[in-house]
């Protein structure tokens, strides 16, 4: 009994994790991704949300458009 509810509990924790993606940009150093990437989060950011995990506050959609907008190549990472 209690192996299977650590189990599910390890499961539910898996399922909230943020998406997590890869940004190219042929000119961008690891710098200048961190700064437009902090910029998007900000812009993606919804303090209204309720989340277990600070990173499932952002809305992804919005900072994967706002990181296409400066000029990156938004994918998710491959598995």
């Amino acid at each position: 009994m209690r192996r299977t509810l650590l189990v599910l509990v390890a499961l539910a924790a898996a399922g909230c994790a943020a998406p997590h993606y890869i940004y190219e940009r042929r000119s961008s150093t690891p710098a200048q991704l961190d700064r437009d990437l902090e910029a998007c989060k900000r812009e993606g950011f919804r303090s209204s949300r309720f989340a277990v995990w600070p990173s499932n506050r952002y809305d992804w959609d919005i900072v994967n458009r706002c990181m296409e907008r400066k000029g990156y190549r938004v994918r998710p990472p491959e598995d």
